[in-house]
């Protein structure tokens, strides 16, 4: 059975990712899987030998000498290079296959270029998934750029998960551009617009949404004849930020703010269009396709977005900022509903799971 190395930078019990993700179509393709999680600090307790947390996919977690952010000298990259190189083949050798190589690495950090010395021969991919430069939190970051670069001339297939990351690594090699899929099928909604009466946000309730245009969202859902609901649906990771929001909404009567609940457990047949209100920011300004856009899309909803100038134009994707706010908006997304489903569905067929497995796995040689 094929074996493949999915190296990263994650904890494997974190809020899904695309690295977890990508482990699971993997698997679900016939594949095993190794999933190397984010180092803990070289003098703390490490646990090479490979663990199962579901079928067909194991974690290994090695040590690290330091963050990637603080190795700002070249000597600090080799030490670093040699250290997880040592045990990410050891992790591999206890892992207890026949093989001493895996099949394929599927790549995460920007500095994972030395995988293909550690495994010669080795198709490696790798994703980029985040602006790591602009992240730093130094004020210089050429040690950064030194190591992206490297880890993309040393991969067989690059990948990116926004269009201005396409841009950004075009100094350096050929990248294509890997969405979030469709982990499922379309499901044509049945109640008609008119009698859709949420507006739903389905994500994390934290820092990230843009207070102002939910309350002229909840202010819009108001005028006329039909009042709307806004409904904010999910976790909160930053301390206070769930309250503070609950406070700084408390005047918008039609704003409710519930537990995480999974998206088939929510009254999608009320739902008209699915909010990304978020507010302008580096972690958002790149972003091409929300990580939850398929499984909103897939259910027929339109989506509804603030933010994120560089998001995907298509017809059933309309802007809450706007030059004529959230009422032009909502009268859109009620007057398009039933005539985007066509588009809605098609978009949804093509970038399927089959088209991402197909991006993901080793390029032919």
């Amino acid at each position: 059975m094929p074996d493949v190395l999915v190296y990263t930078h994650t904890r494997w019990d974190e809020a899904p990712r695309i690295r977890h993700q990508v482990a699971r179509l993997l698997r679900d393709a016939g594949d095993e899987v190794l999933f190397v999680e984010r180092a803990c600090p070289l003098l703390m307790g490490s646990r090479i030998s490979p663990r199962q947390v579901e079928a067909g996919i194991w974690t290994t977690q090695p040590r690290r000498v330091l963050h990637h952010q603080l190795r700002i000298a070249r000597p600090f990259h080799v030490l670093e290079a040699r250290v997880a190189g040592f045990q990410v083949a050891e992790a591999f050798r206890s892992w207890g296959r026949d093989a001493i190589a895996p099949s394929h690495i599927v790549n995460f950090a920007l500095d994972g270029g030395f995988l293909s010395r550690v495994f010669p021969g080795v198709p490696l991919t790798t994703v980029i998934h985040d602006d790591f430069e602009a992240q730093s939190r130094l004020p210089f970051h050429g040690h950064i750029t030194v190591a992206l670069r490297e880890t993309c001339r040393a991969s067989d297939r690059v990948l990116a998960v926004s269009a201005p990351l396409v841009e950004r690594l075009s100094e350096w090699c050929r990248s294509e551009l890997l969405l979030p899929w469709a982990q499922g099928p379309y499901k044509p909604p049945i109640q008609s617009a008119d009698r859709r009466d949420v507006l739903l946000f389905w994500g994390y309730v934290d820092n990230a949404l843009d207070l102002d245009v939910l309350r002229a969202v909840s202010s819009a859902a108001s005028l006329g004849s039909r009042r709307r609901e806004v409904m904010l649906v999910g976790p909160t990771q930053t301390k206070g930020a769930r309250a503070r929001i609950a406070r700084a909404l408390g005047g918008c009567g039609n704003v409710s703010i519930k537990d995480p609940t999974s998206l088939d457990d929510l009254p999608l047949d009320r739902v008209l269009c699915a909010l990304l209100p978020y507010r302008r920011s580096r972690a958002v300004d790149s972003v091409t396709l929300a990580n939850k856009s398929m499984q909103l899309l897939c259910k027929g909803l339109p989506l509804a977005i603030s933010g994120m100038p560089r998001f995907l134009q298509r017809p059933f994707i309309v802007r809450l900022d706007g030059p004529k706010g959230p009422g032009e908006a909502l009268e859109r997304c009620e007057a398009g509903f039933q005539a985007w489903q066509p588009a809605i569905r098609e978009f949804c067929e093509w970038n399927s799971a089959a088209r991402a497995l197909e991006l993901v796995q080793p390029p032919a040689r």
